[in-house]
């Protein structure tokens, strides 16, 4: 399991049915990044990070990157 937080600041709309989307990512210097399509979203972990929980497949500028949500906290997956 990696030694790096791979925690992020995410804004999230939340719908009355429970559901919710994940709109932008907040990086530590403050830039927002919109994510511009989510293709998939299940459960699920990855090993090689440690990270685990609902994970959204997204396109952010044009990149692949998946996005974990584990009930309390968002963490996001390194580029590879």
């Amino acid at each position: 399991m990696s030694q790096h937080n791979f925690n992020i600041d995410v804004v999230v709309k939340y719908y009355k049915d429970g559901k919710m989307l994940p709109l932008y990512l907040i990086w530590d210097d403050d830039v927002k990044y919109k994510i511009d399509r989510i293709t998939q979203i299940q459960t699920g972990a990855s090993l090689k990070y440690g990270l685990q929980g609902l994970r959204y497949t997204c396109v952010i500028q044009s990149q692949l990157r998946h996005l974990y949500f584990d009930g309390e906290r968002w963490s996001i997956s390194p580029i590879q």
